[in-house]
């Protein structure tokens, strides 16, 4: 992914490959293997100039790194280097307790927003806040990209439009 992404200037993200701890692998090390391997794959897309965009997950899906701060933490840590952290709005709603809060805190780190609502539907869609939100991007001068990573429902264009008009509309404030 690193290699052809690398090739025009795109990074890959890694999320759901982080993995968890359990009975056969202690939390530590865990841990200590996800840091070593986001250092390997952080060194090796530097090489096209280009980070690593590490996703913190909820807890449904890892147990390993759930927060904004959890993200932060295992970066500072470990000297991870050449790896900005991804916002995702869906995962953070299940596991921030203050959405603007946590950008805030981490905001040094975060390089790329997945701007969807509270069910991965497109903004709108759930019940997420995003004037909080997108008032903490404005506050830490967050300029990365705004993604949607969401389910395309009712469907896949009707679905667009809606994202189309939430982006029009949260960015222009």
């Amino acid at each position: 992914m690193i290699d052809v992404g690398g090739q025009f200037g795109a990074p890959a993200i890694i999320g759901s490959m982080q993995g968890r701890h359990g009975a056969d692998i202690h939390y530590d090390q865990a841990t200590e293997l996800l840091a070593s391997a986001l250092k390997h794959l952080g060194d090796y897309s530097a090489k096209y100039q280009i980070p690593l965009i590490y996703e913190p997950l909820n807890r449904y899906e890892t147990n390993l790194c759930n927060t904004m701060a959890e993200g932060v933490d295992l970066l500072e840590s470990n000297n991870v280097d050449n790896v900005i952290l991804l916002a995702d709005l869906f995962h953070m709603n299940i596991e921030e307790v203050d959405l603007g809060q946590a950008i805030r805190a981490a905001a040094k780190h975060i390089g790329h927003v997945h701007f969807v609502d509270s069910n991965r539907w497109t903004v709108g869609a759930g019940h997420m806040d995003f004037a909080p939100i997108m008032a903490a991007l404005r506050d830490v001068n967050y300029n990365g990209y705004l993604s949607v990573e969401a389910f395309p429902l009712p469907d896949s264009i009707t679905a667009a439009k809606r994202q189309i008009e939430s982006f029009r509309h949260w960015t222009q404030l």
